[in-house]
């Protein structure tokens, strides 16, 4: 019920019955909201999403140290598009995706003291190493 009341308030009536909404009619949208088919039917579809979240804590973690000249780094970046390899489209961040450094430290600016706060209660319960 409140997934078709949300979609109501959002889109208006369905046409139906009188609305402007997009949809002809709201009878089998009921579990719509589960649905997000690129999940499904992409394989490792999601894995961009969190493979670019880790890359974007490098970029943080750069600015973070090397603020000067970050700005016309990442136009320069974002300018090239997907011309450059991936390490080299990095190299003028000082990041090299190839050493273990460049996840932690994208973990950590994204992260901020969530992961040594996770491993203080994992520890805490008992559950470290």
């Amino acid at each position: 019920k409140f997934w078709r009341q949300a979609m109501e308030e959002y889109y208006g009536k369905a046409q139906e019955e009188g609305g402007d909404s997009p949809f002809d009619s709201y009878a089998d949208t009921d579990h719509l909201w589960s649905y997000v088919p690129h999940f499904h039917h992409v394989p490792f579809y999601v894995y961009s999403y969190a493979f670019a979240d880790l890359v974007v804590g490098t970029l943080y973690h750069s600015f973070q140290t090397t603020p000067e000249g970050f700005e016309d780094r990442l136009i320069d970046l974002l300018s090239a598009g997907g011309t450059r390899d991936f390490a080299t489209a990095l190299q003028p961040f000082g990041l090299d995706p190839t050493s273990p450094s460049f996840w932690e430290d994208a973990l950590k600016a994204h992260l901020g003291g969530l992961i040594e706060e996770a491993e203080a209660i994992a520890s805490t319960l008992g559950y470290s190493k």
